[in-house]
């Protein structure tokens, strides 16, 4: 008899809603909802990535173990609102005058649907039909929005939505606690599972939780854990979101730009912004204290910026971010007796802070998992369900790599080059020695465009869905910013670079346990900020590279290794192949959308390199 499979499936509901799937403690595929609904930071529920999963692994209410959930205390109703995906800044201000202003300093008591009526959006899953009776249900009774009834009201709907979809029953159904979430993902998706480890989690907030500290082992096969502490009063991510406000970008999505505008600022200008940020809070033994709490952080710190200069601002909050982060995690490494530790949560995207982390005398190895922001929560619901399971704890097992999306393959770039034939586009199609073709173009300073293969989950392009160039040409920077991407002239791009080389061109921290995933920052040697130009910062002269292994991705290894024999630099500029504003391409149909509206010069597909004919001449 045929043992049946029996799946989990895990669901991040909220920003960057993400679908993954596991088997026998091993994670198959993690699927943001943006990569198909074309969304950025798509909230609604992932019902495409979902589906995409569903049909895959023929899901069935027999072969589904389990359903695991992200948050405990969370509501859809937050999603009817697209928070993250219909708010301008202009938006983002209004919600700080209108709704938390009036909350805080003038103690009224206001409805958030109210506010914001014209941003209610009832034309998603599962239906207009259904969340007008959500909404008839609310105004009818609006005790229903106070703190405890709204995320019971929350479990339901999402309860409700994922039984129908699924066609199971409630009690296959798990709610994961979101910090809990992140600890889990950090702990069991790399080389730290099966170590004694100290885990950190710090992020904006979920679950009322925005910073805590784990102590992971592995006993008998078991993992098990025990909590160190844990609250919602850390500022960092809040620091960050109203801050990236203020300067008049997008929160929620643009606070890295502040990170990349950091370096350009001297600290000599900033210590009084510094200075004053230190007022507000302070690390006590384990714990984020307020030194003096302000009313409402976003007015607080907007008069501390008055009259400051951009750069300056970006330079005190990121240094301060750092000073922050290194007192609590060597405080608590001082209670776990651990020094393996591995960080999750929003705040561990930011790779300068890693970089300082990876420095401090008290920490032997630090792992930062590939996108440890909300992205890959739906993950940690999987690993998370697996821990608290007696039987399943002893089967988790790590990912191998970050390539767990969409998969591109040869039918799908036939039927492309079928149209293009027919249309008699000027294209050239290119099917024999593409790599080789694809490395003499780099040399020649094209910029190419690469979709093939299983797209990487989360936020960092690792060459499958990426935009790639000559490192050592510095104009092509600017051509990518303006003419490509559309992003802001400050901000750096990354490298990818094969294992054998990148000793060549970094000083690689030995604690850092992988480059993979650029979710580090590297100081660079003299060769690497002169062959990797392009892509090192030019202030601070670090790098946030990508190191290929051939066992994990051949095909862009033999890539980079055939451009380096020809052109003597063993890497490549890599960003994320997008518009800016706009999701990482996920499909045929997507790369080539992009491909013929930009300035790229060719597309590199799993069985040919499409060619604009202006290009010819470069062959």
């Amino acid at each position: 008899m045929v043992k049946l499979k029996k799946y989990i499936i895990g669901i991040n509901w909220e920003q960057n809603s993400t679908a993954a799937i596991m088997l026998d403690g091993k994670i198959l595929e993690c699927i943001s909802e943006e990569r198909f609904s074309r969304v950025k930071n798509d909230e609604r529920y992932p019902i495409k990535a979902l589906n995409y999963i569903r049909k895959k692994y023929k899901l069935n209410s027999n072969n589904i173990h389990s359903v695991s959930v992200i948050s405990k205390y969370w509501s859809p109703i937050y999603s009817l609102i697209r928070h993250y995906t219909n708010f301008t800044v202009e938006d983002y201000t209004n919600e700080q005058y209108k709704f938390w202003y009036k909350k805080f300093y003038e103690n009224k008591n206001v409805s958030f649907l109210k506010v914001f009526k014209d941003k209610i959006d009832i034309n998603q899953y599962p239906g207009e039909k259904y969340w007008k009776k959500i909404i008839k249900k609310i105004n009818s009774n609006p005790k229903i929005l106070k703190k405890n009834n709204i995320f019971k009201f929350g479990q339901k709907i999402r309860s409700e939505i994922i039984c129908n979809h699924f066609d199971i029953n409630i009690d296959k159904i798990n709610f994961i606690d979101h910090s809990f979430g992140h600890a889990a993902y950090a702990y069991c998706s790399g080389n730290q599972n099966g170590k004694n480890s100290t885990v950190f989690t710090i992020d904006a907030f979920g679950d009322f939780i925005n910073y805590s500290c784990y102590k992971f082992s592995k006993k008998k096969g078991v993992i098990k854990y025990k909590k160190i502490v844990s609250g919602g009063s850390s500022i960092i991510a809040r620091l960050y979101r109203y801050t990236t406000l203020i300067l008049g970008l997008k929160p929620n999505e643009h606070e890295y730009k502040l990170m990349g505008m950091a370096p350009y600022a001297k600290d000599k200008y900033f210590k009084d912004i510094y200075e004053n940020f230190k007022k507000i809070q302070i690390i006590k033994n384990c714990t984020f204290k307020y030194k003096k709490k302000p009313k409402d952080l976003f007015f607080f710190i907007k008069d501390i910026f008055n009259g400051k200069r951009f750069d300056n601002i970006c330079g005190a909050l990121q240094k301060f971010t750092e000073h922050l982060l290194i007192n609590w995690i060597k405080n608590c490494i001082k209670i776990t007796k651990i020094k393996d530790i591995c960080i999750a949560g929003g705040v561990a995207m930011n790779v300068k802070a890693n970089l300082e982390l990876s420095k401090l005398k008290v920490v032997n190895n630090i792992f930062i998992p590939p996108s440890p922001d909300d992205s890959s929560q739906a993950m940690g619901a999987c690993y998370a369900q697996c821990i608290n399971n007696k039987i399943l704890n002893k089967n988790i097992k790590g990912i191998d790599s970050a390539y767990l999306g969409y998969q591109i393959d040869d039918f799908q770039s036939n039927d492309l080059i079928k149209k293009i034939n027919v249309s008699k586009n000027k294209y050239k199609i290119i099917t024999k020695n593409i790599n080789l073709v694809a490395a003499k173009l780099l040399k020649n300073n094209l910029i190419l465009c690469r979709a093939s293969g299983k797209a990487e989950f989360g936020a960092r392009s690792l060459g499958n869905r990426s935009i790639l160039a000559n490192p050592k040409t510095l104009s092509l920077k600017k051509i990518i910013n303006e003419k490509v991407k559309g992003r802001d002239f400050w901000m750096p791009f990354a490298a990818s670079i094969i294992d054998k080389k990148s000793k060549k061109y970094f000083l690689l921290n030995s604690k850092l346990e992988d480059y993979q995933f650029m979710t580090n920052c590297v100081e660079t040697k003299i060769t690497g900020r002169k062959e990797l130009l392009s892509a090192v910062h030019p202030y601070d002269e670090t790098c946030r590279p990508q190191i290929v292994f051939k066992k994990i991705n051949p095909d862009y290894y033999d890539l980079i290794d055939k451009f380096g024999k020809l052109s003597g630099t063993f890497g490549l500029l890599n960003t994320s192949f997008n518009i800016h504003g706009k999701p990482i391409v996920n499909n045929v149909k997507d790369a080539f959308e992009v491909f013929k509206k930009t300035d790229l010069d060719g597309l590199i597909l799993s069985n040919c390199l499409i060619l604009k004919k202006e290009n010819l001449k470069f062959l």
